[in-house]
């Protein structure tokens, strides 16, 4: 590069001055001198592609080949003669290379560099340039240069560190954990969410065998195992395995696999991109306790309790409403409707009420007459709810009712039909009050826009409710695009659907668009790519992206971000399909099976209330437990043995008092039941049947002995002139504190 910084004129006129004063040759025969010979010759031949010139001492050119012509634009007449920086504007690479390229040159060394210059057309171009110095008894006389194109290597240098920096800048910010090894299994990478995740820094770790570091050892083996199958082919692949963590916390992570190969199809790289999934795993764990649950309830409530769809069809209903209709399986019920089982005149009313409830989407309650043909009438108390799906759209109502017919007789005049299941019904508005997934697909329309712009963008989803999978957002389509089904197999988001992999596809002049879309494409698109949406195997949707423009492919880093955000998605929206599911059916004690503190304190207001409308004929007691020294029981033998006797004194309790009673588990080692139409006398024989059993029986400690525990209690019964909860809660406490007392390990009436 030959472009003058302070100083370099100065210097050079120095020199040729000095050359001047002292010899009889002008600098350009000096220079043509020295570049007599072989060099001269050089500079002669034009078709060479390099540019080739020769300025002096004060920076004028003085040769000009044919090929500088070309890579610069001037001819020789008007480039000889005009300083180099002049001519051609330019500028180092770097800015201390300004003031070492004279001093290289005057010390008689070559000079070798990159800089910028701006030719005849105006474009700036970079250049690699070798400039040689003309020395004539230890002065500077000139140069010659030998200056290449390097233009297209700089951009592409540069567009591949701008696409490193992007990839490096995604993998720190993303949640998803991705893990590089070499082929030995050792460290190559680990992102931020790694580092996050396990308590370890990159730099303490890169280098050594991810089974030394975060594997735990009896897994290790495994692991081993599942890199050795990638590095003989067998990927992609899946995998869970725990991290064990700086701290010793263990935790549950699911992986995608796959390697990069060299030419010879060698595994030089294994890439993992893993989801914590331990808090999913433990929700899906308690779904299926909570489903269980919800099937014992169904079977064993003594309440008529039904599910029907948007045209009051029975969907499901439980043990005691099949025996109402007089069914010996609820099962027969399903598709069949109230007029199937009433007069026409009480299912006619019935389905209005459901159709109001539909309407309005507001709880239904009320006492009714049921009419059967050559049955007596019954009175019941119902509640209706509607009962809406995913998207909180009404898809059909559900009920309970209970049969009120002995107290509607004896207090047919008072026709107060407010006080009914208050509670039960605040509770199932509660339950139905269920989070949206619908609402995810606007966040990740902003997620995918952000992370990969492009010009159109279509969040595809399953409906969990037929299992097909419709349109439900859409950017950059016409009016009508959301909820258009997809087929799978066709276009970008159905060939995801069903090869369940990263889909890029190429759209070229006169190509077939997805037939489910296609009227709502408002300009062709060139690029398509489509990620499905996979958890557990199931494909819940598809992010689907597109761009106008033929020239602007997605990159593979976009790509491989892209699958990422489609994880980070799945599991997303399967996290909030099981908080729906796991929320609608938690009233049980996941430890006892026994109900909870809140359900049994609205189940308790009700029974109050009964109490009160049977009063004086009825009577509500109340027993209260207590395991006797359960602490040090804990203490002594661990929180395992602790925990099967709770589970062993909750089997009593079920098995010892009626299926109609209220039993829970009120808190740590205290339960609590309340029985209705039992006297004192009757409430302390059961409680002392309870206390001897537990006291006849054991559970194993951690080496196989038996551990035998007891347990003290307290009954009370609920008196007219005092009907509150209050009260009779806390007599039974009173009783239970005396026993306690009294040595333990007895029951006492309050």
């Amino acid at each position: 590069m030959h472009e003058a910084v302070p100083g370099d004129r100065e210097r050079r006129a120095r020199a040729t001055r000095a050359y001047r004063a002292d010899g009889p040759l002008t600098e350009t025969s000096a220079i043509d001198a020295a570049l007599a010979g072989a060099d001269k010759l050089r500079l002669r031949f034009g078709h060479i592609s390099d540019a080739v010139f020769a300025t002096d001492a004060t920076n004028r050119i003085t040769h000009w080949t044919d090929s500088a012509e070309r890579l610069f634009g001037y001819s020789s007449a008007e480039a000889v003669g005009r300083p180099f920086d002049e001519l051609l504007p330019c500028r180092m690479a770097q800015t201390s290379d300004q003031g070492e390229f004279l001093i290289t040159l005057e010390s008689g060394r070559t000079w070798r560099g990159r800089g910028t210059v701006r030719v005849r057309d105006g474009r700036e171009i970079w250049l690699e340039s070798m400039v040689e110095p003309i020395m004539a008894d230890g002065r500077l006389l000139g140069s010659v240069s030998v200056a290449r194109d390097v233009t297209a290597t700089v951009e592409a240098q540069q567009k591949l560190a701008d696409e490193e920096r992007f990839v490096e800048a995604v993998l720190g910010g993303t949640e998803a954990l991705v893990v590089v090894l070499d082929p030995q299994g050792r460290l190559v990478r680990f992102n931020g969410a790694c580092e996050r995740l396990s308590g370890y820094r990159t730099a303490e770790i890169v280098g050594r065998p991810l089974w030394d570091v975060v594997i735990p050892s009896a897994e290790a083996e495994d692991v081993r195992a599942a890199v050795a199958d990638l590095q003989a082919g067998a990927f992609p692949n899946s995998h869970e395995n725990h991290w064990l963590t700086r701290t010793g916390e263990l935790r549950l992570i699911s992986w995608e696999n796959t390697c990069l190969t060299d030419d010879r199809g060698a595994v030089t790289h294994v890439i993992a991109t893993g989801i914590d999934v331990t808090e999913r795993k433990q929700a899906e764990e308690a779904l299926k306790h909570e489903q269980y649950l919800m099937h014992a309830l169904m079977e064993n409530i003594p309440y008529q309790m039904y599910f029907k769809d948007h045209e009051s069809r029975f969907t499901r209903i439980s043990n005691a409403q099949a025996r109402t209709l007089g069914l010996s399986d609820p099962g027969q019920a399903v598709g069949m409707t109230d007029f199937d089982f009433f007069t026409n005149e009480h299912a006619q009313q019935a389905y209005e009420d459901e159709r109001e409830v539909i309407r309005t989407g507001r709880t239904f309650s009320s006492e009714e007459k049921e009419t059967r043909a050559g049955l007596p009438d019954r009175w019941v108390s119902t509640t209706k709810l509607p009962l809406r799906d995913a998207d909180e759209r009404i898809v059909g109502t559900y009920g309970i009712s209970t049969d009120i017919t002995d107290r509607r007789n004896a207090e047919e005049a008072l026709r107060d039909r407010v006080r009914q299941f208050t509670a039960l019904a605040e509770f199932a508005a509660a339950v139905n009050a269920i989070r949206e997934p619908g609402r995810l697909a606007a966040a990740l329309v902003d997620a995918a826009s952000a992370v990969v712009p492009s010009d159109t963008v279509v969040i595809t989803m399953l409906d969990r409710g037929d299992g097909r999978y419709r349109v439900r957002y859409a950017r950059g389509l016409g009016p009508g695009a959301v909820g258009v089904i997809i087929q799978p197999g066709e276009g970008t988001a159905g060939r995801a659907i069903t090869e369940r992999t990263v889909i890029l596809r190429e759209h070229k002049p006169g190509d077939q668009y997805s037939a489910a879309l296609r009227d709502y494409q408002l300009r062709d698109t060139s690029w398509a790519l489509g990620v499905p949406l996979i958890n557990e195997d199931t494909v819940l949707g598809v992010i689907s992206v597109g761009r106008f423009d033929t020239d602007t492919i997605f990159t593979q880093a976009e790509i491989e971000v892209f699958g990422l955000l489609g994880s980070h998605a799945a599991l997303a929206l399967a996290s909030a399909y099981l908080v729906e599911d796991v929320s609608a059916l938690a009233i049980h004690d996941a430890l006892t099976g026994l109900y909870n503190r809140r359900h049994f304190d609205a189940a308790l207001d009700l029974a109050i209330a009964r109490f009160k409308r049977n009063a004086p004929a009825g009577s509500l007691a109340a027993i209260m437990f207590d395991l006797d020294h359960f602490g040090a029981f804990n203490k002594h033998h661990g929180h395992l043995a602790g925990d099967a006797l709770l589970r062993l004194f909750g089997e009593i309790l079920r098995d010892r008092l009626r299926s109609a009673d209220i039993v829970a588990r009120y808190g740590g080692e205290e339960f609590v039941a309340i029985l209705e139409n039992c006297g004192l006398p009757e409430a302390a024989r059961l409680a002392d049947e309870v206390r001897r059993e537990l006291e006849a029986r054991s559970v194993p400690s951690a080496d196989g002995r038996p551990l035998r525990a007891t347990v003290s209690a307290g009954c009370a019964v609920l008196y007219a002139s005092d009907p509150t909860r209050e009260a009779l809660l806390g007599r039974a406490d009173a009783g239970l504190y005396m026993a306690k007392e009294a040595g333990r390990n007895r029951v006492v009436t309050a």
